[in-house]
Formats: structure tokens, sequence, C-alpha cells
């Protein structure tokens, strides 16, 4: 992406929707987008702390297991950085006021937070940030995250996007299916996804405990004939 700053956040963003499955996530008691938190942390921190100075061309790169985003580094020592001995510090003052000023960045140190906060809802993993003359930031996926993504792309400064022709299965395309009661593994194969256990407690729980779906047999959550139905308002 050769343009600015601003439209490579939006660019950067847009391509990171359309390569993750937007995972249903509770934060408390509200429905949030954990993949989109994460993207915008990472995104501004990729776009705001880089070295401009360095030839190194700052890389966003999503494969099955994980998210890996690379930029040159003035480096303010060397190895994995730890949450709670951290010191943040501001590497481009004058960017990073303009990202905070339009909605793109919050607080100083707040990204390291909130990708830790956001990447155990979204993955269940630690995400692993990595001083040096290059900065890496890695953060894990799950299998519910990649599970309708395509061969591995790379998104750098001289790339384009291609366009992917197969449209991501979103939660509230599997709540629709669901006005029908449906079982485990109907639903199951309705968004492509394997594995029993990891798809209850990323889907069927939330969307239990959200209200956006009900049993058919509500005394008897584990019985073979159990069906999923989108919750109807006037029940």
């Amino acid at each position: 992406v050769i343009t600015n700053l601003i439209e490579s956040y939006d660019r950067l963003m847009e391509f990171g929707k359309k390569h993750l499955n937007d995972v249903f996530t509770l934060d408390g008691i509200q429905r949030v987008s954990s993949r989109d938190k994460i993207l915008r942390e990472i995104i501004s921190n990729l776009l705001m702390h880089r070295d401009f100075s360095s030839g190194y061309v700052p890389k966003l790169v999503i494969e099955r297991d994980k998210i890996t985003t690379e930029n040159g580094n003035l480096a303010h020592g060397h190895g994995n950085l730890n949450l709670k001995t951290y010191r943040p510090f501001a590497k481009n003052p004058p960017i990073a006021k303009v990202f905070r000023e339009i909605g793109l960045a919050d607080e100083l140190g707040s990204g390291m937070r909130n990708s830790y906060k956001y990447t155990k809802m979204y993955s269940g993993g630690e995400p692993v940030f990595t001083e040096a003359d290059v900065f890496t930031t890695i953060i894990p996926l799950s299998e519910a995250a990649t599970a309708t993504v395509g061969p591995t792309e790379k998104l750098d400064s001289r790339e384009q996007v291609k366009e992917q022709d197969k449209e991501q299965v979103t939660i509230q395309d599997l709540i629709q299916f669901c006005s029908v009661p449906r079982s485990r593994k109907e639903m199951q194969e309705f968004m492509g996804l394997t594995g029993r256990r990891n798809f209850s407690e990323k889907y069927i729980k939330p969307l239990l405990n959200a209200g956006e779906i009900e049993m058919t047999i509500p005394d008897k959550p584990n019985s073979p004939n159990q069906r999923y139905r989108k919750k109807q308002l006037d029940r």
C-alpha cells in the first residue's frame, strides 16, 4: 500500500476483516468484536511507531495460526516485552498524537494491554511483542478465527490485496440459520468448522448467554435430540 497513513490504516483494517472471522465474544455482558479490537491496536502500532528512516517495509501477515506484524524500529532494548514490566515509549509523538485525536489509538501503552485482553477473548492465547531493530508482534489464532481463510497472504506497502471470492460466514448468518431448529452438528457444518468442544465454547455458549439463540430442550442441555433456534423476541 503506497498512500498516506490514514488510508493505509483503513486498507489494512479491510484486509484483516476480509481474512479473519469475527468470532462471537462478550466483554462482560456487552457483545464486542475482539477481532476488530485486535486489528485496531496492531495496525495503529505498526503505522505509528515505525522507523521512517528505515528501508524495512512494514508487513501484516495472516497465517492459519497467527497474525504477524513487522516494522522498522528505533529499539529501546531487545527481547520480548513483558506486560507487567514494560514501560511505553513514544517513538513518533506527533503521529501518535494525530492517531489519538482522530480515534485510531488511545493513551500511550494501552495498545499492549488491549492486545492481551482481546487476544485472550479471541483465541485464548497471548500476544508476543519483540523489541529489536525490526519490531515484531505475533497474535496467536484459533481454528474458529481462520476457518474460512484461504492460503496465506501478505500485505505490505508494495502489494495489492487480491479479491476473495468466498464470502465469510458471519455470526449473524449463523443466528439466521437457526430460524429453524438446528443441531450442533448442523450449525458446525454450516460454519465449516471442526472440533466439537471448541465450537460449543466459542459459539453456542456465548450465543445462549447473550440470548441470541435458545435450546429446544432446556431441561436437558446434553440431550442427543437437543436443537438450537433463534430466540423469538415475542415468545
